[in-house]
């Protein structure tokens, strides 16, 4: 019959493939079970190194993002001091600079002679002006009244111009102290520079301190603008003054000078 020949021309199922024929069922498939055996440990490492290599890649990614924020965070930072440093540095050089102002203007504003303490504005002031800045400290514009006192003075001015107390105001013509001093006129010719006072354009009826020189004294018109001196006496006058200047002559005093 027909269906003996199909069933004849069908491999049983568990007859050998062609390349097996010689071996027992039972050896091979202990081949096949080996195969596959040495299959699996490579399908495992091949797994193995795909993950360590992503997670490598992973890392690397991560790590890179990691230093760049990191970087930018430390550039921001760097800025950010820096500009501190900065401020920090031109506060110190603003500092450095007020104490040199105030270091003058200390040298300038008072010293002691002969138990007088004697004061040189900071500012400048028309002569009457001056003399009610002194007035309003308990004193007058300084009177001169000695050589020695001249040579401080003008030594203490170094140069700048500073009224004092001699004027002649109420006549125009003879000169007074406005301290109540007996003005000596032999006494203090030789304060007087060569030439002077020449009231010129008989508009010149104050004085002040012209140069550093024993000859130093110039008449001047009053309504200029000069610095001045002033001193106190009396212990308690002294006191007084150096209370009234704050000490340290503070910028609010200083503007009175």
């Amino acid at each position: 019959m027909e269906l003996d020949g199909i069933y004849e021309n069908m491999t049983p199922r568990n007859s050998l493939p062609q390349a097996a024929k010689g071996l027992s069922q039972h050896d091979y498939n202990l081949g096949q079970n080996s195969v596959f055996t040495h299959r699996k440990p490579r399908i495992i490492y091949t797994a193995l190194a795909l993950l360590v290599l992503a997670l490598t890649v992973a890392l690397s990614a991560v790590t890179s993002l990691y230093l760049q924020v990191k970087t930018t965070d430390m550039i921001s930072d760097v800025h950010l001091w820096k500009a501190r440093l900065e401020k920090v540095n031109a506060s110190i050089a603003a500092l450095r600079g007020q104490n040199e102002i105030l270091r003058q203007r200390l040298s300038e504003i008072y010293t002691v002679y002969k138990g007088s303490l004697y004061y040189f504005s900071c500012t400048e002031k028309p002569w009457v002006d001056a003399e009610l800045s002194c007035i309003s400290k308990g004193s007058h514009l300084t009177s001169v009244t000695s050589e020695d006192e001249q040579r401080f003075l003008y030594n203490k001015a170094n140069g700048f111009q500073y009224w004092n107390g001699l004027n002649r105001r109420e006549d125009k013509m003879t000169f007074h102290w406005t301290d109540g001093t007996l003005y000596d006129e032999a006494k203090t010719k030789e304060f007087w520079v060569t030439g002077e006072p020449n009231n010129d354009k008989n508009n010149e009826h104050c004085v002040h301190f012209s140069r550093k020189a024993l000859k130093s004294w110039n008449d001047l018109n009053c309504e200029s603008p000069l610095k001045f001196i002033f001193f106190l006496k009396e212990p308690e006058m002294i006191s007084r003054g150096i209370d009234q200047l704050g000490q340290v002559m503070p910028p609010s005093h200083q503007a009175a000078f």
